[in-house]
């Protein structure tokens, strides 16, 4: 069963009728990541007043695990990042210009391993980017997206 989400509220679709389900949809492929320092610290994004974990839209013949880590590097600014194990896909829905898309999520453990400082992708209304240290992401987490807590209790985090 996939979990898809309309905002807040979600639905559960059996596995063998998503792609039938999904014809109704425009569909938007991305990728995205929970990035562990190895210190125990995960990285979290403040989009639009909500922590969220960064990912982005795939590019045309880009693979997913590409286009998870460049997205992360993207939004964060970090550049020494690895990519480890497959968590889970996402679904959820929105418009975009009055047309119905669902966004498909692909998301990764990824490790970073460098130094630089934390940029946030402001041109994508990201206003700060932040570790936390794993025992403290249930505050920052309360209030996400029900998406991203699925992502993060795939995880083990929650």
């Amino acid at each position: 069963m996939a979990n898809v989400y309309f905002d807040k509220d979600s639905i559960e679709v059996d596995d063998a009728v998503l792609p039938e389900f999904c014809r109704n949809f425009r569909e938007i492929n991305a990728g995205g990541g929970v990035v562990s320092d190895g210190k125990g610290n995960y990285l979290l994004i403040l989009r639009h007043n909500v922590w969220d974990l960064p990912k982005g839209k795939q590019e045309p013949g880009e693979p997913i695990e590409a286009c998870a880590l460049r997205e992360v590097s993207e939004e964060t600014g970090l550049k020494n990042l690895s990519l480890k194990d497959f968590i889970c896909t996402t679904h959820h829905t929105y418009k975009i210009a009055g047309q119905p898309c669902i966004k498909h999520t692909f998301w990764y453990n990824m490790e970073y391993t460098g130094s630089e400082a934390l940029v946030p992708q402001t041109e994508e209304d990201i206003t700060e980017a932040k570790w936390v240290a794993k025992e403290d992401l249930p505050q920052y987490l309360k209030e996400t997206y029900p998406s991203i807590a699925e992502v993060v209790s795939h995880a083990g985090l929650l």
